[in-house]
This record gives C-alpha cells, sequence and structure tokens, in this order.
C-alpha cells in the first residue's frame, strides 16, 4: 500500500491524481489542476512523484544495427550515434527495444524512442529534491499503458486531445507501433472542432494505408475529444469503425467518469512500466546513491566500529609503550646521574626493554594514521588496507564523497588537494584523483610506502 501524486505536465497547467496503490489497483485520493508557475511551491512539502511530460522534441525510429556490432554488444553506443547523427546539437535520453518483426539477415532492427535530455530535465525542474521522483515518462507511453489495461482487443487506435495537442496510437499486441502528435488552432473553438475530427480521419487513413494487413475494428476516445459530442460525431461519419470511450473505472477506484478524462494521462503514467520510462542520469544517480547509502549505512556502521576499536586499541597500546619508553629513559638517566655505572642485568633489561616497544611498532601503523588525520577529519575514507612486508609498510587509503552543489564540489576539491600537497612534505604518495561534476562525485586514492618509520623514530627519542 502506497499513496503518491501522479502529475501530467501539459502547457501551462500540471494535473495532478493523488493516488494511493492497493496490489494492482489504484484508488484516487484527490484531483486538481495546478498551474505550472505554481508547481514548486506544491511540491515543496509532498513527497512521492510520478510524472508525465508533453514535449516539444520527441524521436521515433526504426534503426538496422548490422549483426556484427550486435553480437559485439555495442547496441547502445551504436543507436546513440544514429540518433546524434540525424540531431546533432542535442543530448538525447532514449530507450530501445528489438522490433517484433525482422526480415534482414545482416541487420537486426531496434525500435527506438528519444527525447532532448536537457528539454525533459527543464520540466521537472519544479521537483526540489530529484529524489522525489519514482518514475517519469511521455505522453504517448503512458496513454499506451492505460489503454493496454483498459481495451482488450488485439489491435486498436487510440486518440487522446486536451488543449492544443492531439495524441494518436496505433497498438498492435500491446506494442505501440505508430504514434503522432498534432498541434491546432483552438483560437476559433466550432473550426478547431471540425479541424480536430478532419486531422484524426486523416490519420487514421494513413494508419490503415501504412499497415495493410491489420484490421483495427475500434477506436478509443480519451480526453476533451472523449466529452465533445460534436467532435465523435464527425469522427463517426469519416470513419467506420467502433468508437468507444477510454474508461478506467473498473481497476481505478473513486474516479468520475467525466472528471477522469482530464486525469487519462497522470493516471496512465502511474501504470508505465520501466522499459517505457524515461530516467535521466541525474536522477537515477540520486536514487542509486540515496538506495546505497541506506544499505551500506548499517554495514559501514558496524564496519567503522570494528575498525575504530581496532585502531584506537593499537593507538592506545603505541601511547602506553611510549610513556613506558619514556619512562625507562628517565629512570636511566637518573641512574647515570647517582652511579658510574649501571649492573650488567639492568642494563641488559633496559636494552630488553627498548627491543620489545621497537618490535611491536614495526608492526603499527599509527604514525601513517596520524599524518593522514589532515584528511580523516575532512572525509571519513570508506576504504583503508595495510601490511607489513619484512619491515616495509603499504597502505591504500580511498576516499569518496557526493555533494549537492558545484560550489561545495569545488571547496572539498580545493581543500582536499592542499591537505594532500601538505602530507607529501612528509611522506611519499602515490595520488589518484577524479572530479564526477556531473554527478557532484568527488574521488581519491592514496598509496604510501614507509619503511621502518616508527623504529627510526623511536631510535631518534
Amino acid at each position: 500500500m502506497s499513496k503518491f501524486y501522479s502529475i501530467s505536465l501539459v502547457e501551462k497547467y500540471g494535473f495532478v491524481v493523488h493516488l494511493e496503490k492497493k496490489k494492482s489497483n489504484l484508488s484516487v485520493l484527490d484531483t486538481q489542476e495546478v498551474a505550472v508557475d505554481t508547481l514548486s511551491s506544491f511540491a515543496k512539502d509532498k513527497k512521492r512523484f510520478i510524472i508525465n511530460l508533453f514535449l516539444e522534441f520527441e524521436f521515433s525510429q526504426d534503426i538496422k544495427v548490422p549483426i556484427v556490432i550486435a553480437k559485439s554488444g555495442n547496441v547502445k553506443s551504436y543507436l546513440l550515434y544514429k540518433i546524434k547523427e540525424a540531431n546533432s546539437g542535442k543530448n538525447i535520453l532514449f530507450n530501445f527495444y528489438k522490433s517484433p518483426k525482422q526480415n534482414d539477415e545482416e541487420n537486426i532492427i531496434y525500435r527506438v524512442e528519444a527525447v532532448d535530455e536537457n528539454e525533459y530535465l527543464e520540466k521537472l525542474a519544479f521537483v526540489d529534491d530529484f529524489s522525489k521522483i519514482e518514475s517519469s515518462t511521455i505522453s504517448k507511453f503512458a496513454l499506451l499503458s492505460l489503454a493496454n489495461r483498459c481495451i482488450d482487443e488485439k489491435c486498436f487506435i487510440c486518440v487522446y486531445t486536451i488543449e492544443s495537442y492531439i495524441s494518436i496510437l496505433a497498438v498492435e499486441e500491446k506494442e505501440l507501433i505508430f504514434s503522432r502528435t498534432i498541434t491546432i488552432d483552438r483560437s476559433n473553438p466550432e473550426a478547431s472542432q471540425m479541424n480536430i475530427a478532419e486531422n484524426i480521419a486523416q490519420t487514421i487513413s494513413y494508419i490503415n494505408a501504412q499497415f495493410r494487413d491489420i484490421e483495427f475494428k475500434t477506436l478509443s476516445l480519451s480526453g476533451g475529444v472523449a466529452v465533445d459530442e460534436v467532435i465523435a460525431q464527425h469522427i463517426m461519419m469519416l470513419n467506420s469503425v467502433n468508437i468507444s470511450v477510454l474508461y478506467p473505472n473498473t481497476f481505478v477506484k473513486n474516479l468520475n467518469a467525466e472528471e477522469s478524462q482530464s486525469h487519462i494521462l497522470s493516471l496512465g503514467a502511474a501504470l508505465t512500466p520501466k522499459s517505457n520510462q524515461f530516467m535521466p542520469k541525474l536522477i537515477l544517480g540520486v536514487q542509486q546513491f540515496n538506495l546505497i547509502a541506506t544499505i551500506s549505512l548499517f554495514v559501514s556502521i558496524f564496519l567503522l566500529f570494528v575498525m575504530f576499536y581496532f585502531t584506537f586499541d593499537i593507538y592506545e597500546k603505541h601511547q602506553d609503550l611510549l610513556l613506558t619508553n619514556e619512562q625507562l629513559q628517565e629512570q636511566y638517566k637518573k641512574e647515570i646521574a647517582q652511579v658510574k655505572m649501571i649492573p650488567q642485568n639492568e642494563f641488559e633489561r633496559y636494552v630488553y626493554n627498548i627491543f620489545m616497544v621497537n618490535k611491536y611498532l614495526e608492526t603499527t601503523p599509527v604514525d601513517t594514521l596520524l599524518a593522514l588525520e589532515p584528511l580523516i577529519s575532512l572525509s571519513k575514507p570508506i576504504q583503508f588496507l595495510y601490511k607489513n612486508e619484512e619491515g616495509v609498510f603499504s597502505f591504500e587509503v580511498k576516499f569518496e564523497k557526493r555533494f549537492n552543489s558545484l560550489k561545495e564540489l569545488y571547496q572539498f576539491e580545493r581543500e582536499m588537494k592542499r591537505r594532500v600537497e601538505e602530507i607529501k612534505k612528509n611522506m611519499q604518495i602515490e595520488e589518484k584523483s577524479t572530479t564526477d561534476y556531473k554527478q557532484f562525485l568527488y574521488m581519491l586514492e592514496l598509496k604510501t610506502k614507509t619503511e621502518k618509520s616508527i623504529k627510526k623514530r623511536v631510535r631518534q627519542l
């Protein structure tokens, strides 16, 4: 059981449906129309969104991929190249799937659906935190998802109108085989009614001509055209098909028949499968980060506790040994001042204690931990490994940190580099840093090698 807001953005308005999902059914809690310029304040205190968008740029095409490329696993890169070849200057966000009809022995046909990522993100900007967006899609896939749930036909045509848009789909075996979005002039209501009917009739004729082997018996109307009797009459006069109205009352509760037509796409967006969703990397990155952070939180707490328990235990033993060493030195100085010669057995005991201190410290990385403290205080490492091979210490330390803005990322990166340079003055370090400005991610890997540094320090005391 879950509650969320499904929003369809069309021109100047957001058509909002507050829904509760129970198993495979939906229940309408509230509906409203919100002006686009006030959507930001509306969404600020809300948590979960499913969003449908009407876009100016949509690209649909069947692209042939040579079998050699398909077998090499580079299909996505090849498709992106072909899309950008036809749409230069755009950042492309796309989905693709194998066309059910393959008739070429040398190529595999893929159906590509693409949008302009910049336009897509711009329309989603009303959401203050992208982690609130659970899914997003475009109008034709929202309409397709709802139509597939409502219409029990092998082949059908679906028409949806709202504001100045007409969206027409042709569907076979629940797969979208044709789509067209038409923009019309609504300044003259009477003329626009006839214009809508004629555009729909012409498109239906085109579909029948293109798919002669398919018989489309059903025409499903939704949106404004479903409640406009004049347009419906014109369509019936111009086409010999069975006309029905898309009304999802069998699986959506608390739904008013006429009011539902304004929210068809919002309802459809809530049913859209992942294969027809368009989720920019920026949004996916936020979602994945939150998921990984939640999962790893408990693990990291445990690991950090274990690591720091042993680290501080070693550190305390190190401090105790240093204190013992200092006490022995003070005692030795006093003995030297009082007598001309130390008895042989005391001298041997002193030498033995020093030897044990050095022996213990040879396997303890505390000096390096102290040297790296300026970095650890700035960001806790995600990985810390060390080993001792014949008196030579090797360390590998990895840091990783994400940010909410470029400014925070720049400040952190600059400070991290400054502290690394300070450490380099006293320690040999192999440094590898990576900054991902798109995902606001900074990564640093340090490898250090210190030969018996602790032992030398003790001997110099």
